[in-house]
């Protein structure tokens, strides 16, 4: 008779997690809420702002205020919970229990949730790019998936709609289109993988984001061995020897 409350529980637990696999994940993985965003760097020049005061190194954006750049300057941000994000030229974030881009490009390393254009960004400890695009007319944004695996759902406020996520693993990138659906996933090339590790996002900052030593294994992961990785990831192509004298 003792044994039945404690195969009662086995039971209600084994049931729950069938259900959890057979219903989906939910839509944004459990982490600790961003609430504050400090600034770590200020990079090209001194237009950083957090709602309409010009920020300057230490300074913090508390939930829900923007945190922006304009031209010619980039910026690095700590978050409360650990996590680090970069800030390209002319782009702002508001922050929040997901970090919302409402322009330019962001690099988030860690555990913080992102959102643009309409869809939420699920992470655990990943490293990837949200480019709210403004060139093209059909395209709102841009996942860019550099390192561990992400997921993306509709943003939505009804309790009863419920989607399967879209998983975006590294080296693969999706378009936010401006029908409101995503696009199809593809893979990075290696070229545009090299262009993304030693562009604005990554070049001059004194501190690396959380876990970039993880992106060299991702480098041979994938573009190996077509391609050679050097120590920060980036894929270079293989010299070929000269037909003829070997």
């Amino acid at each position: 008779m003792k044994q039945r409350p404690f195969r009662r529980i086995c039971f209600g637990w084994l049931s729950g997690f069938y259900i959890a696999l057979t219903f989906g994940i939910p839509p944004l993985p459990a982490i600790a809420q961003v609430n504050q965003a400090t600034i770590n760097e200020i990079l090209g020049g001194t237009e950083v702002f957090i709602e309409s005061q010009q920020a300057q190194v230490n300074d913090t954006a508390n939930f829900q205020e923007v945190v922006r750049t304009e031209a010619s300057t980039r910026a690095s941000l700590r978050f409360n919970n650990g996590a680090a994000g970069r800030l390209g030229e002319n782009s702002s974030v508001i922050v929040g229990q997901c970090v919302e881009v409402e322009q330019g490009q962001l690099l988030v390393s860690g555990p913080a949730n992102g959102c643009v254009s309409g869809f939420d960004i699920g992470v655990q400890g990943t490293i990837y790019v949200v480019d709210a695009d403004d060139s093209n007319p059909n395209v709102l944004g841009r996942i860019i998936g550099l390192e561990g695996g992400v997921q993306l759902n509709k943003s939505t406020t009804d309790p009863n709609e419920t989607t399967l996520p879209t998983v975006l693993n590294q080296g693969q990138k999706v378009a936010v289109l401006a029908n409101g659906e995503l696009g199809p996933v593809e893979a990075i090339p290696a070229e545009e993988f090299a262009d993304i590790l030693t562009g604005p996002l990554f070049q001059d900052f004194d501190e690396p984001v959380p876990n970039q030593g993880e992106l060299r294994e991702v480098c041979l992961e994938l573009y190996a061995p077509e391609y050679q990785c050097s120590a920060a990831g980036v894929p270079q192509v293989r010299s070929q020897p000269v037909r003829g004298l070997w």
